[in-house]
């Protein structure tokens, strides 16, 4: 009867708009309805569609015994742990607050992350061939276009037809009917797509867009046939990404993308001198020790190069940005000694050197976390960091506007907003050691992926690779499990690692046939 189910076409048609609809919403990551319905911020568009797929779709195929990649298993084994620590957390000091409780709390942090495991879950089993693969891809690629398209109306707006802060209704009230924003960004010049902040916004192209459309620039792999002389639709879809991407005005989101060109870069230099130093040995032939000295000129000049031209790079797009966004303007007064003197600065003096470059309430938070956990090495419970924030805070929290009203006024707890104190502060050190293992499975299986045959399946493993690299500098800025867009990815990556060994074995099976 299942199978019998899943070979409808109308079925399968209705699974994939489905699909469809969960990947072009990625970026309404605060979908009106469901924020009322929920009582969160963070309430994405695409859970809609996905427990209809989850009932629908996954369910039948848990019930004909379908499998699961190898890689789920580290991330249950992490999510163990987290009940574990959650469950021995009653026996914890800690005391109740806003009218929360340790099991209210636990609850609300367990549904984030069922949330986050069903996007993961169902991306994982869902692509079983290079056609699904290209589908996603291609839905993946239409949601960016649209948001791009969006965003580049909404630079516009702010740079040239009205004046800085007053956006047309019209543009707002369709805005607000597809995502709720921060209030504080009514009176910002910083552009934000349909995300509830410019951070969450720049989540999406670090962790979903640019790792794809950087892995088919670089393999020149395209999705279309389409080619403008030596140009695919991949590099106007970069460049145009990047150009709204700019207008965010990113910091902790500039680290991570350079994280992902960095690696690209380490690569282009791999292949460029292995040709290099092939065409000399190839045309010049020299003795052995001048190739030696030769290898290391080359490797020096184009570490130099690269490096030189990053450094341009950045200092350019600072210098830009801080005509528009005084935060930018602020790094002007800082220098490489002041970089290295972070070194051996007091955790108050560290504090307020943050503050300067108006990073201050985020430092504070993320100390708070630390705190925790170094108080409560094993983990507070999943959610019950707020619990244990008031009584580890800095002191110059007291100074800052926003951290009073948490403090104070606000009828939730406070937060690290920063995932790896986070799992520090709330499942130990045992439970971020198992999280970073499972991380590393899956660079491994995006290695193994890479190494594909299939072109596709190449693309989605350098871009497994180039997300993971982004996905650690941004779980500095954010520590939320329900939002997708890394769901998404980690799914991608395990469903290609199960092709790729596949295709392994059935090279080792026929080797000749290869």
């Amino acid at each position: 009867m299942l199978s019998a189910l899943t070979k409808n076409s109308a079925y399968r048609l209705f699974v994939t708009t489905l699909w469809f609809l969960l990947l072009i919403g990625l970026p309404l990551t605060s979908f009106p309805f469901l924020a009322r319905l929920t009582g969160a911020v963070v309430a994405p568009f695409s859970a809609i569609p996905l427990v209809l797929l989850m009932v629908l779709w996954l369910l039948p195929y848990v019930l004909a015994r379908g499998k699961f990649p190898v890689e789920v298993v580290p991330y249950l084994y992490f999510v163990a742990i987290a009940l574990i620590v959650s469950g021995l957390a009653f026996f914890l000091n800690g005391y109740y607050a806003r009218g929360r409780t340790f099991f209210d709390q636990s609850m609300r942090a367990f549904f984030t992350l069922t949330i986050g495991l069903s996007f993961y879950l169902l991306t994982a089993v869902y692509h079983q061939d290079e056609k699904a693969f290209r589908r996603t891809l291609l839905f993946i690629y239409i949601g960016g276009f649209l948001l791009i398209v969006w965003t580049m109306v909404e630079v516009i707006l702010l740079r040239t037809i009205v004046r800085a802060y007053h956006l047309p209704e019209g543009f707002l009230a369709v805005r607000s009917a597809l995502a709720i924003q921060s209030p504080s960004m009514l009176f910002t010049n910083r552009v934000t797509g349909f995300a509830y902040e410019p951070s969450w916004f720049v989540r999406q192209f670090n962790l979903v867009l640019f790792p794809i459309w950087l892995a088919a620039i670089f393999l020149r792999v395209s999705l279309f046939k389409f080619r403008l002389w030596i140009f695919q639709a991949e590099d106007f879809l970069m460049a145009s990404g990047l150009v709204v991407y700019g207008f965010s005005s990113p910091r902790i989101g500039l680290i991570a993308l350079f994280a992902s060109v960095a690696f690209l870069g380490v690569l282009l230099f791999r292949k460029l001198h292995q040709a290099l130093i092939g065409w000399l040995l190839t045309h010049r032939k020299k003795p052995p020790q001048q190739v030696l000295w030769v290898k290391a000129l080359l490797a020096g000049l184009m570490l130099a190069i690269m490096f030189g031209f990053a450094a341009g790079a950045l200092s350019g797009y600072v210098a830009l940005a801080s005509s528009w966004d005084y935060r930018y303007a602020l790094l002007s007064g800082v220098s490489s000694q002041n970089l290295f003197e972070v070194f051996s600065l007091t955790e108050t003096e560290f504090v307020y050197r943050a503050r300067d470059l108006a990073f201050y309430e985020r430092v504070i938070y993320w100390l708070g976390g630390w705190h925790i956990f170094n108080d409560f090495p094993f983990g507070v419970g999943l959610g019950n960091a707020g619990f244990y924030f008031m009584d580890r805070v800095h002191g110059a929290a007291y100074e800052s506007y926003e951290i009073r009203d948490v403090i104070f006024r606000a009828n939730y707890l406070a937060n690290s907003k920063n995932l790896w104190t986070r799992l520090l502060s709330e499942t130990g050190f045992i439970g971020l050691a198992v999280y970073l293992a499972w991380l590393y499975l899956l660079w491994r299986s995006a290695g193994l992926v890479l190494k594909s045959e299939n072109n596709i399946l190449r693309l989605v493993g350098l871009a497994g690779q180039l997300f993971l690299l982004a996905y650690l500098v941004e779980g500095f800025s954010m520590d939320s499990f329900a939002i997708p867009y890394e769901w998404i990815m980690f799914g991608l990556i395990s469903a290609g690692g199960v092709l790729a060994r596949a295709e392994l074995s059935l090279k080792q099976r026929h080797p000749l046939s290869s």
